[in-house]
């Protein structure tokens, strides 16, 4: 995998639980005509977030000064 840097890793995770969100309420939506290109687009979020998470989970045992990940996915 590619080096990326804290800052760039922080934002994309922000930004992946954002996109999940956002395709858990369309999928709830009652004008959603394809609910299973949803759920697959969901499932490859999922799975993009774990990575992520990892890779954040390993920095932060690095000694990355970086925020604990429940604050930054968890503090709407």
């Amino acid at each position: 995998m590619p080096n990326i840097d804290n800052d760039t890793l922080l934002v994309s995770i922000q930004s992946v639980y954002q996109s999940i969100k956002r395709y858990e309420s369309l999928l709830s939506s009652e004008t959603l005509k394809d609910p299973e290109n949803i759920e697959e687009l969901l499932l490859s979020y999922d799975e993009a977030l774990e990575v992520l998470k990892s890779c954040y989970g390993e920095q932060l045992e690095l000694g990355a000064n970086l925020p604990p990940l429940e604050a930054i996915l968890y503090s709407e």
